[in-house]
């Protein structure tokens, strides 16, 4: 092979390489497109991620293979070289998995507000290895997909509404009925709260120490609303609090006076 020759071969090959990693991303946006329900986004967009990365690998053994390399051997060795990675990165072979277990057993989709572990929002995307969730105050959290799968996982969009439930420590000395009637009373009274079921307060627990108690108000609102609601609650139960000047548990000390002992 003369070097003219080797040249046009050289260049044919990286010809094929730049065309095949410019068609990948484009089929895989081409796909993404072809979503007609929202339902279908994670799974097109995974689909769309692991053509794009095909059609990488196959221009690659392409080029190769204009170069005169025996494709059996580079198939070979690609599979050689795959368990290899396997094997070396086992951990994202288990985000590849869990991304096929995601898209065929759905637990949740494209659009759904979830938590997994501590993190919680709306899925953004679902690709080969990772999920993106964008978090309630516009963070974005990308979660390796074998965590997704692994973690316990909640999907707060399975059902329409999401409770409520807001602790407030008070001391023993108060009027528990007294101070649940003006909680509940606020909550009736915000229009973003469902009246069915309807929201209300009760004492749940006492503080371990017997310095205090529990009084944990309970309400319903959409998921939509959850946020809005639960900070707005939380700043009115307080200035109801010190407007009817109910108090927290507090460290008390009691002291005895014993008289002075007789002198015989």
């Amino acid at each position: 092979m003369n070097l003219t020759t080797f040249a046009i071969k050289i260049a044919y090959s990286a010809l094929v390489i730049f065309l095949f990693f410019f068609i990948g991303p484009r089929l895989k946006k081409l796909i993404e497109k072809g979503a007609k329900h929202p339902n279908e986004k994670g799974a097109v967009t995974f689909i769309g991620s692991l053509v794009n990365i095909s059609c990488k690998a196959l221009g690659i053994i392409v080029a190769m293979g204009q170069m005169g390399v025996d494709t059996s051997v580079i198939v070979g060795a690609f599979s050689a070289l795959g368990l290899g990675i396997s094997l070396a990165l086992k951990n994202n072979m288990a985000n590849v998995a869990g991304g096929l277990q995601i898209i065929l057993t759905q637990p949740f989709t494209v659009g759904n507000y979830i938590a997994i572990g501590t993190n919680e929002g709306v899925v953004t995307k679902i690709e080969t290895m990772f999920t993106t969730l964008v978090t309630y105050s516009g963070q974005e959290i990308i979660i390796p997909n074998g965590m997704c799968v692994s973690e316990i996982l909640v999907n707060y969009s399975r059902e329409p509404y999401r409770r409520i439930a807001i602790a407030i420590p008070v001391s023993l000395e108060i009027d528990v009925e007294s101070f649940q009637k003006q909680l509940d009373g606020i909550m009736k009274a915000d229009p973003r709260i469902l009246k069915d079921p309807a929201p209300h307060s009760a004492l749940t627990s006492f503080a371990s120490d017997g310095k205090g108690m529990i009084i944990t108000a309970y309400a319903h609102t959409t998921i939509e609303q959850y946020w809005d609601v639960l900070y707005d609650l939380n700043l009115n139960f307080q200035k109801k609090r010190l407007e009817a000047d109910i108090a927290q548990p507090y460290e008390s000390v009691r002291i005895r006076t014993v008289p002075d002992a007789q002198t015989r």
